[in-house]
């Protein structure tokens, strides 16, 4: 008597061993069925170096050299800049692409948003964001050297400037006076307000011709409480003639190329950069035989 032979037992497959949840395994993954940035931002954290280089405008470098050891509180963080109150006095870490403040570590990080939310402390003169140190890897010197031929400095303004200025009065003769300093530092929105920028091109392009004025640089540094803590760190700065890059190369060479580069700095912040440059620049041209 011959017995039946058996067929072998196949042996349960992964997906088999799913039971009722095998149509949903193989169904395709699509939008609808996926929530792709809950699941993505969970899955894939993002990653963040644990060293990373950039330059340092001197000062900046002292001062972190100088600084005691601990936390320090984010006064604002992007994907372009991240700013600290480092004893009342606001140092920044700026992207590859941010313009280079005379008051940040410019690192060579394309987007800072992996830094975000991270705890920032000093530590032995170095900036340390969450596990990630910033380390000083060549020093710079952010004052303007140069002021090439202006020779169109006047009271009026160019039309993509002016547009720009929001309708702040500024005087004809371009010379400051302390009830001008009353009017535009603080004035406007954001982290650098309108006036103070005005107030910066003029105090950085007259510091930059050796024509500091002693008493608008005093009634300046009165008021350094009216504003933010960055802008008020820019004053600071724009009284030594450290600027902004945009500016400085505009100073220089002031062609068609780097009037747009200074223009194309933020909102506004570019506008009143020039504005008060071209003050400064007309407050210095000699009239009735003498300069002011």
């Amino acid at each position: 008597m011959h017995r039946r032979a058996r067929a072998p037992r196949r042996r349960p497959g992964r997906l088999s061993s799913l039971g009722p949840l095998l149509p949903l395994a193989c169904q395709e993954l699509t939008s609808a069925s996926v929530s792709w940035p809950d699941s993505v931002g969970e899955v894939i954290p993002r990653h963040v170096p644990r060293s990373i280089g950039a330059a340092a405008p001197t000062r900046v470098a002292e001062r972190l050299a100088e600084a005691v050891d601990g936390p320090r509180d984010v006064l604002h963080a992007s994907a372009t800049a991240l700013y600290v109150d480092l004893d009342g006095w606001c140092l920044g870490l700026v992207s590859a692409s941010a313009t280079r403040v005379p008051c940040a570590l410019w690192s060579t990080l394309d987007d800072l948003t992996p830094l975000a939310g991270r705890p920032v402390v000093v530590s032995d003169g170095t900036l340390v964001v969450g596990d990630c140190e910033v380390r000083v890897a060549r020093l710079v010197d952010p004052r303007i050297t140069r002021v090439g031929r202006h020779d169109t400095c006047s009271a009026k303004h160019s039309d993509a400037v002016t547009s720009r200025l929001d309708g702040l009065e500024l005087p004809a003769e371009g010379r400051l006076t302390e009830p001008d300093l009353d009017r535009l530092i603080g004035r406007g929105p954001g982290l650098t307000p309108l006036g103070d920028d005005v107030v910066a091109g003029w105090l950085a392009t007259r510091a930059a011709l050796g024509r500091d004025d002693e008493a608008i640089t005093d009634g300046v540094r009165r008021r350094l409480g009216a504003t933010t803590l960055l802008s008020a760190t820019l004053l600071d700065c724009a009284i030594r003639g450290e600027a902004l890059p945009q500016l400085a190369a505009w100073l220089a060479h002031p062609t068609a190329t780097t009037e747009q580069a200074l223009l194309a700095v933020g909102a506004t912040s570019g506008a009143g950069l020039m504005a008060g440059a071209e003050l400064a620049l007309t407050s210095l041209e000699e009239k009735s035989g003498r300069a002011a």
